[in-house]
């Protein structure tokens, strides 16, 4: 095996970050970030939202607006998702790129691809550790999710990186 599985499957943290290629593309995908709810300090050395939430300011209850990025906790997903399709159908949110695990046979996600264009990322990603270092690739694949207008925006940026696929 090439790497530890334990890194990957290990239960003591959510603390998995974004690779910044994945940041690039929902900034050409949205033309920016206004809103990073689910992050932090060192996340935002890479994501830079106009504005973000911590876990200790419960960026879930605070309230949403703009261009959003999200890559939500791994151990709370649907709920985190369905805060999203909320804001975005109250109007609050005008666009949004998703991040989440490739989930097939769960309602939440499979009620995402059957609502909003997504790409399924052909290759597995390595995601980083609080470090700033690769931490191996993820075990799951990885479903980008767009919420917005400009869906062949989201297809031309995406592509060349996965299967898109529209509702």
């Amino acid at each position: 095996m090439k790497q530890s599985m334990a890194v990957l499957t290990s239960q003591a943290t959510t603390e998995w970050y974004t690779p910044a290629w994945i940041i690039a593309l929902a900034r050409a995908t949205m033309s920016g970030i206004d809103l990073d709810p689910a992050s932090n300090i060192q996340a935002q050395q890479t994501v830079q939202a106009t504005r973000f939430y911590t876990a200790v300011e419960d960026g879930y209850s605070k309230p949403w607006s703009g261009r959003v990025w999200l890559n939500p906790p791994f151990d709370d997903t649907p709920r985190w998702v369905r805060r999203l399709g909320a804001a975005y159908a109250d109007k609050d949110v005008s666009q949004a790129v998703l991040l989440v695990n490739s989930a097939p046979g769960y309602s939440w996600w499979e009620a995402l691809w059957r609502v909003y264009p997504v790409c399924m990322l052909e290759k597995r990603v390595a995601f980083l550790s609080d470090a700033g270092v690769s931490a191996g690739t993820a075990k799951k694949g990885t479903t980008i999710a767009y919420f917005g207008p400009e869906p062949s925006r989201f297809e031309r940026v995406w592509a060349a990186y996965g299967r898109v696929v529209f509702p």
